[in-house]
């Protein structure tokens, strides 16, 4: 609905249709501005909601992504200790069927020992391996943590700036529209004051 441009006047004072008519406009345009508000604060809301919702999927996809890698580690660790104690097994059957001669026998001893050394070896690196690889996996997922609170915070305190915002406007508007009706109905006051009795 238009503004009205001026008041039309008539006998002492101006027309009621006129003075309705721009309450009316003054109501429609006040409800407008409140709807059109309220679909920017709903719409923020929802884009908060979205944007922490991608964070943790992200996160999530990435600790799943590290943990199939060192599943994938301990495999290999199992399947190298399990070749080894097959080893082990076949060494020490060889051993048994024949009378060895004591130097065979040490050297046998020996070459055991020492592959048995290199295999606690080889699990104690997978294992400080797989340590540092899962204190890297907390750290990278504390700071995305960290980064996300970062920014729901923000998005949190920009919301709140703009929802005290919309308040601010429309309690002004509010204050306008009362002072507008105060204003009109002291000039329909001042009007059946002055009215010329019939």
């Amino acid at each position: 609905m238009a503004a009205p441009q001026n008041f039309r006047t008539s006998f002492n004072g101006f027309n009621r249709e006129d003075v309705v008519h721009y309450l009316e406009y003054l109501n429609n345009k006040h409800a407008s501005q409140v709807n059109q508000l309220n679909q920017e604060l709903e719409e923020l809301r929802a884009r908060l909601a979205h944007q922490a919702a991608n964070d943790q999927s992200e996160l999530v996809a990435s600790l799943q992504e590290e943990c199939a890698s060192l599943n994938i580690l301990l495999e290999q660790a199992e399947a190298e200790k399990v070749s080894l104690a097959a080893r082990c097994a076949q060494l020490e059957a060889a051993q048994a069927p024949t009378v060895m001669l004591e130097e065979d026998k040490k050297n046998n001893i020996a070459l055991l020992a020492s592959e048995e050394l290199e295999t606690y070896r080889r699990a104690e690196r997978i294992e400080r391996e797989a340590r540092e690889r899962a204190e890297l996996v907390y750290f990278q997922a504390n700071g995305v943590l960290t980064e996300a609170t970062a920014k729901v915070d923000g998005l949190s305190t920009e919301i709140t700036d703009m929802a005290d915002q919309v308040m601010r406007q429309l309690t002004q508007l509010q204050m306008a529209v009362s002072s507008s009706k105060q204003a009109l109905q002291d000039a329909a006051s001042i009007m059946n004051t002055i009215r010329p009795n019939k």
